[in-house]
């Protein structure tokens, strides 16, 4: 593959970060409703991480009107928009494998179209990553399309991007035996630059202790 995929998310997002802003303006996505619903369930002021945070747009925004938005994400240009875009939130760029918080430090963690940029061998460690810096009861948010890939590079708004991810099945299990409840579930379609693309998008609460 030559480039890890950490490197080849980081520069594709650095390269497409404007053309992908323009991406949502074809039809609404379904990540507004879902993170309102999440955030309905937050007392105001809880400490929430967003996982590859982009431009801080719309998500962010968001999530820091009432409460306290940390954001990290792979790609420099990204950081820096989403500073700009989000004087409320802190944000940092950096591999989301690699996050060192303390055990319990969010009420909740959100990750839109992110996990489908790590290789689905370690979505299971991200999860469980998660399920230690969520407070007792916390919450999780996330999407993750439905195809069988194992790990691919493909021309995405004309830069290589890496692409992985598992069956909706597998997903399930792999978030369930980490120590999660999943609390919603459901696949739904996109319109990304006049392609329609399915997620599945899930709300999760963290059990107190890790399923063995």
């Amino acid at each position: 593959m030559g480039q890890e995929p950490q490197e080849l998310v980081a520069h594709g997002y650095d390269t497409v970060a404007e053309r992908y802003a323009e991406l949502e303006r074809d039809a609404p996505w379904p990540r507004a409703a879902w993170l309102d619903d999440l955030l309905a369930r937050l007392p105001d002021g809880s400490p929430v991480l967003d996982l590859g945070c982009g431009n801080g747009l719309p998500a962010g925004e968001r999530i820091a009107r009432r409460h306290r938005l940390t954001g990290v994400d792979v790609s420099p240009r990204q950081v820096e928009l989403a500073r700009a875009n989000v004087p409320a939130g802190e944000f940092s760029t950096g591999d989301i494998l690699k996050l060192d918080h303390a055990p319990g430090s969010f009420a909740a963690v959100t990750a839109f179209y992110t996990f489908d940029h790590i290789p689905r061998e370690r979505l299971a460690e991200m999860f469980g990553l998660v399920h230690t810096w969520l407070a007792t009861d916390g919450y999780l948010l996330c999407c993750v399309e439905i195809e069988d890939l194992p790990g691919v590079v493909a021309d995405w708004l004309g830069a290589p991007m890496y692409f992985s991810s598992y069956e909706p099945d597998v997903t399930r299990r792999l978030l369930t035996e980490a120590g999660f409840d999943i609390v919603r579930d459901e696949i739904q379609a996109q319109s990304e630059g006049g392609h329609e693309v399915s997620y599945l998008w899930l709300l999760a609460r963290r059990r107190h202790r890790a399923a063995s």
